[in-house]
Formats: C-alpha cells, sequence, structure tokens
C-alpha cells in the first residue's frame, strides 16, 4: 500500500467522526424547541388559570366548598279594617331528623331509632310509621343540610322528653317555628282560607314564574284557599339564607355566615269582624228556625243545609262581612290535615263545608231578579212607569196550549191592576211573566237576545272578580245558552215563550251566586256604578305599618239607568219592608229612621224545600250598606231569609247594641242578651 492511500485512509476516518458529532447537536436543540414550546404552554396554561379565569374557578370553587340553605320566614299576619288580628303566628314544635347524622348510624340503629321516634310521636297524637319518615329521609328535594320535618305542632311535653333523652335519639333535632293561629277559631273561615306544605305542581309553578325575591322549597308553607292564596305575594315572607362549609365529602363543617328571614307583609281585609260575627250567628240561626218549621205548601221538610249572608258598601264595593255555612276551622290545617278530617270536609252527606257557598253556591234567584227584570221593561221601552198591568192571579202563556200553561201567582193571590213599583211591592208574579213573554212574543223589536242583553250589565250572569279562589259564575239563560248547553247531551234547544216567563220570575234556568246578587243590588242603590268586590284594603309592613300596596274601589261597569226608571224601582222596594212581603219581618223596625228598600224571593226547586232569599239596602235615600241573605231549602224568603236580613240590620242602624266578636266567634253583646230578630211570616 502506497503512503497516499494510507494518508486517504486516515483523511477520510476523520470526516466520518466530524458527521456523528452534528447529529446529538442536532437532536439536543429539537429537544430544546420542544421543551421551550411545552414549558410556554404550560406557562400560558398556569396564566389562564390563575389570571384570566381566576374569578370563575373562585366561584366553582366556593360552590364546591359552600352550600346555602333558605330559612323559612313568618308570614304576614291577617288583621281586619279595625285592626283586630284574624290570623297570628304561634311558635310550634317541630320534630326533624339530622341525615348527616342518621346516615352514620348502623341500619340495626337507624330500625330502632325509627321504631322509638314514631312510637313516641304516635302517642302523643301524631300518628306516623317508620316507612313515612324513611320516605322522607329519602326524599331528595329536602335539602341535605337542614333537618328533614317529620311532625309539626307536637305538644311541649314530648319536646322535653326528647330533649332530655337524647341519648336515645341520635339525629333527632327539636326545634321551634311559626304557624298559623287562628284567634277567632273558625270565624270568617272561608275568606282567610288556608296554608298548607307546597305540592309538586305548586312548586313547578312558582319555580317557573319570575319572582325570585322570596323563591320556595319543599316543605315551605302556600296558601291554598281565600285570601292567604290570593294575596300570597304579599303575606309570605322572605326566606332568610344560612351559608355553611362543607368537606370534601360534602358534610357541613361550619355555618360561615347566615341572613335572617323577614316576615311578610301584613293584610289589611275590608271585613269587620265584629259584622261578621253578627252575619254568621244570624244565618245560622236562620238556618236552624227554618228547620223548625213546617215545609211550603206539599213541599219536602225544610232540611236548610247551606246558606250565606253578605254585606257590603255599595259606594265602593268593600265587602263588610261574608258569611257561609256549613263552615271548618282553619286549625285543622295546621299541622296537616288528616285522612279522616279531610274526608269529613269533603263529604257530600256534610254539605261540602270546604265550599264557600257566598260566591260557589248557584241559586236561582226566584223574585228578587224582579229588579233587574223591571230594569229591563223601563229601560227597553218595553213600557213606561205607570203603564197599568192586571194581576188576576195568575198568567195565561200567549199561544200556548196545555197544563203547564197557565202560572199561578205564589199562593194564587189576585193583586189587581198594578203598575211596576207595586208589582215590585206585592212580588206580582203575574206583572213579571208579562214581561218574560212579551220580550220573546216582541224578539223582532228587542231580538233574540234582548232580554238578555239587559240583565248583564248587572253582573249577574259572570264572577264579579272578588279576590277569593273558586268563584262561580251564575247563569243568565237565554236562547244561545240553550243550544249550547243541551245540543251536546241531545237535549231540547229550543227557546220558547214559556222559557222567558221562567226568567221573569228568576225560575227555570236562571242561577246567582249570593255575591252576584247582592253586588247587583248594591250596583243599584249607588245609581248604577257595579264595582267589583274588595275583600282587601292594603298590605303593610309589621314593624312599621307602612303601606307596601292599597287596593283601590275598582268599577267593573256602568249601569245607565234614567231617574224616573230608578225611582219608579226605588218605590218599589222601599215599600217591600213597610207593606209588602217582608213587612212581615220587619214589623217594629224602625223603619221611619232607617228606612230599607228590598225584594224577597222564593225559588222552587224539584224535590226539595224552596230557596228563600232577601236582599235589601239602606238607608234608602243614603244606601251604606247591602244586605244579601239565601237559605238553602229554607221555604219562603219572607219567612226564612228576611229575619236573618233583619238582625244584621239591627246592629247597623244600632236597634241592637253592636256585639264584640268572641274567641269562639260568636258575637258577644256587651250589655247583656242576645241579637234580636222579627219574625215573619208570608209569601214570597
Amino acid at each position: 500500500m502506497s503512503l497516499q492511500s494510507v494518508n486517504g485512509a486516515v483523511g477520510g476516518g476523520g470526516n466520518g467522526t466530524a458527521g456523528r458529532h452534528k447529529v446529538p447537536r442536532l437532536r439536543l436543540s429539537m429537544l430544546a424547541v420542544v421543551a421551550t414550546a411545552l414549558f410556554a404552554s404550560l406557562f400560558a396554561r398556569l396564566y389562564d388559570l390563575q389570571v384570566v379565569g381566576s374569578s370563575d374557578y373562585q366561584v366553582q370553587a366556593e360552590a364546591n366548598r359552600v352550600r346555602t340553605v333558605q330559612v323559612p320566614a313568618p308570614r304576614g299576619r291577617i288583621v281586619d279594617r279595625n285592626g283586630k288580628v284574624l290570623v297570628d303566628n304561634r311558635v310550634a314544635v317541630v320534630v326533624a331528623i339530622d341525615r348527616n347524622v342518621f346516615g352514620d348510624l348502623a341500619e340495626a340503629e337507624q330500625a330502632a331509632l325509627l321504631q322509638r321516634l314514631t312510637g313516641e310521636l304516635t302517642a302523643a297524637g301524631q300518628v306516623i310509621t317508620p316507612e313515612e319518615v324513611t320516605e322522607r329521609l329519602r326524599d331528595q328535594r329536602y335539602s341535605r343540610y337542614a333537618p328533614v320535618p317529620v311532625a309539626t305542632d307536637v305538644p311541649e311535653d314530648l319536646k322535653i322528653y326528647l330533649e332530655e333523652h337524647a341519648a336515645e335519639f341520635p339525629s333527632v333535632v327539636v326545634e321551634r317555628t311559626p304557624v298559623r293561629e287562628y284567634p277567632y277559631g273558625n270565624l270568617a273561615a272561608h275568606i282567610l282560607g288556608y296554608v298548607g306544605k307546597i305540592n309538586d305542581d305548586e312548586l313547578a309553578f312558582v319555580e317557573a314564574s319570575d319572582d325570585t325575591a322570596k323563591p320556595y322549597a319543599l316543605n315551605d308553607e302556600i296558601g291554598k284557599t281565600g285570601v292567604e292564596r290570593t294575596y300570597e305575594r304579599y303575606l309570605r315572607g322572605t326566606p332568610g339564607v344560612r351559608r355553611i362549609e362543607v368537606d370534601a365529602e360534602g358534610d357541613p363543617v361550619r355555618v360561615i355566615s347566615e341572613r335572617e328571614p323577614r316576615p311578610g307583609d301584613d293584610l289589611v281585609l275590608s271585613i269587620d269582624i265584629d259584622l261578621q260575627a253578627v252575619a254568621e250567628q244570624a244565618l245560622q240561626q236562620g238556618l236552624a228556625d227554618a228547620r223548625a218549621r213546617p215545609p211550603n205548601r206539599d213541599n219536602p221538610p225544610n232540611n236548610a243545609t247551606t246558606g250565606a249572608v253578605v254585606v257590603e258598601d255599595p259606594n265602593n264595593g268593600q265587602l263588610l262581612a261574608l258569611a257561609s255555612y256549613p263552615t271548618y276551622d282553619p286549625t285543622a290545617f295546621v299541622d296537616g290535615i288528616d285522612a279522616n278530617e279531610w274526608a269529613y270536609l269533603n263529604d257530600p252527606a256534610n254539605h261540602y263545608p270546604l265550599n264557600n257557598w257566598a260566591i260557589q253556591g248557584q241559586w236561582a234567584p226566584g223574585s228578587t231578579y224582579k229588579l233587574f227584570m223591571g230594569y229591563a221593561a223601563l229601560h227597553s221601552g218595553l213600557m213606561a212607569p205607570d203603564t197599568i198591568f192586571y194581576d188576576g192571579g195568575g198568567y195565561l202563556i200567549p199561544g200556548c196550549t196545555g197544563l203547564k200553561c197557565y202560572r199561578s201567582n205564589a199562593g194564587g193571590a189576585a193583586h189587581g191592576a198594578v203598575n211596576i213599583s207595586e208589582a215590585l211591592t206585592v212580588s206580582s208574579d203575574a206583572f213579571f211573566y208579562n214581561v218574560g213573554a212579551q220580550f220573546w212574543l216582541q224578539r223582532e223589536r228587542f231580538g233574540d237576545e234582548g232580554l238578555q242583553g239587559y240583565l248583564a250589565p248587572w253582573g249577574v250572569g259572570e264572577e264579579t272578580g272578588v279576590a277569593l279562589t273558586g268563584e262561580r259564575p251564575g247563569r243568565i239563560a237565554g236562547p244561545t245558552w240553550k243550544r249550547e248547553y243541551n245540543e251536546p247531551i241531545g237535549g231540547d234547544t229550543v227557546w220558547r215563550t214559556g222559557d222567558s216567563v221562567n226568567v221573569g220570575v228568576g225560575q227555570g234556568d236562571v242561577l246567582v251566586t249570593p255575591l252576584q246578587l247582592a253586588n247587583g243590588y248594591a250596583t243599584f242603590a249607588n245609581g248604577g256604578t257595579r264595582y267589583v268586590p274588595q275583600v282587601a284594603l292594603r298590605a303593610q309592613t309589621y314593624r312599621t305599618g307602612d303601606v307596601t300596596q292599597e287596593f283601590a274601589p275598582e268599577a267593573a261597569g256602568r249601569v245607565e239607568i234614567a231617574p224616573q226608571e230608578r225611582q219608579a224601582l226605588l218605590d218599589g222596594l222601599a215599600n217591600v219592608p213597610v207593606r209588602g212581603t217582608a213587612a212581615g219581618a220587619f214589623a217594629g223596625f224602625p223603619l221611619e229612621d232607617f228606612p230599607i228598600a228590598g225584594k224577597t224571593g222564593t225559588a222552587q226547586v224539584d224535590n226539595k224545600a224552596d230557596t228563600a232569599l232577601f236582599s235589601a239596602f239602606g238607608p234608602v235615600n243614603a244606601p251604606r250598606y247591602q244586605v244579601t241573605a239565601v237559605l238553602e231549602e229554607s221555604g219562603f224568603g219572607a219567612t226564612s231569609a228576611a229575619p236573618v236580613v233583619r238582625r244584621v240590620f239591627e246592629v247597623l242602624a244600632g236597634v241592637t247594641p253592636r256585639p264584640v266578636a268572641g274567641p269562639n266567634g260568636l258575637p258577644v253583646n256587651p250589655e247583656g242578651g242576645g241579637l234580636v230578630g222579627g219574625g215573619g211570616a208570608g209569601y214570597d
């Protein structure tokens, strides 16, 4: 081998070593770039977490660490127009179970605890089973961070026993909570209503609403009926908020902060509770008197099961009293009503005590309807105030043949030549039979629904709009109604003269509620303004009495009535207590000092005793009060309903010393003696 070859070999070996040295340096450079990129990404993520998104993640961390529990607030009180407390709050004992502590017990310990606890509760009158308690504890709608209530309003001695034997009842919590109290017992129960635990449908409804200031939770109370329901938004308090720190497993560690609950507003009603007591006592007495009285004609016995009395201020629509019978005790709902009590209140044999018959009872108005018929006759031009009709004791329906074509007056009385004023005073059925018939016989002049058009403005065929639950609409019967009602069931759809004759005296298919009737007469008393009956005056704060919401009178409509028309009708009504159908009931009442105008009514019902009605207002020249009484299955209006109205007017007129409502809901006469009331006998 030549020297040149050896040198070449040596040179080639040196070049290979240099190449091998370049590869590690390249790899290190690439690794450095990757590492730099990774650290840059890491730093960017850290910057995003710690700087950019810090507030969001702090909120999430706080949510994981803190739980919020709602603290119930007391409901506002309900008071009458004079400030007397009708519904208040009292402190009741609640037995509850802390689920966190209960969950740490062994299954055998849990079973033994529930057995002991339910045994003590049942013995104390709070009947409950271990299975029912277990079902509550498993209900995830109850907050994990508040004790689950098991029984409310338990006796004080049981509270003491549970506290003294706390070791035997681990996880059992005994607390105090406000519940509703009724100082006047069942007085005005249908106006006040009651509260109860919110149900799933109600909870879903309020959660869907926009009002987040007063949120609801399971086991909260909510108004169910009466003003407790319609004015719920004012009566409900603002719940408090308790913030609880929890550990990684969600168990509570400590209370971080707490905002006290704020009571709801007081609700001031238009009701005068003393007058309410008078109305309820008079109604109950009237029904009792009717049951003791022989029935009218050949009627069945006077069962006198239900009834209502309405007292209204005709100048603004404010309700001063609203009595309904039978009634109930709202205290039964305080700790949750049991199945037997609920069944009793909804049993037809007990005549539905939960029904507010003043707004839910629908009865034929009988001759009280003649005021509205008289208006229709005059305002339509069918007749004038001095138009004479001869009443021979009955009315033969024109163009009718058969036994039912002749309609007799009550008792067959013949009143002779009468105008509209006299027809109202003596309650001439024949006169108003003719009015009803003529509207139909002259339908080319008035239209098929002509009569009904003059009745509607009085509000007797629609809800009054009173702020109470369950109001029913009544009915103005007419050709359209008959067709729409009977066609689906295959009944008679043809309106005939006889149908209009029935409407003329408030019979047939005509229906009114006591409040509708009262509001119609109040409309006439004030000259034609129909108000929405008002049950609440204002909402105000409990501590200061500052008004948070004023409820002003609201006009629902206007009845246009000429002065001469109104005077003719007023003359007829004003003579009813003087020498008309209510003269017997008002014998001895000082009508010269406190004149009253009104109308009796007796509605016939198949296979039942007559419904008795009387609606009146006074004093006549400057009416301040409208009083209506309706007594089902009680006989003649003059005999049964008019004396009830008289008893109320005796107090309003100062004839009888004004009683004061006692704790049992009955009126107590401060000067001794009871309420006095005139008797009465007669038709209609």
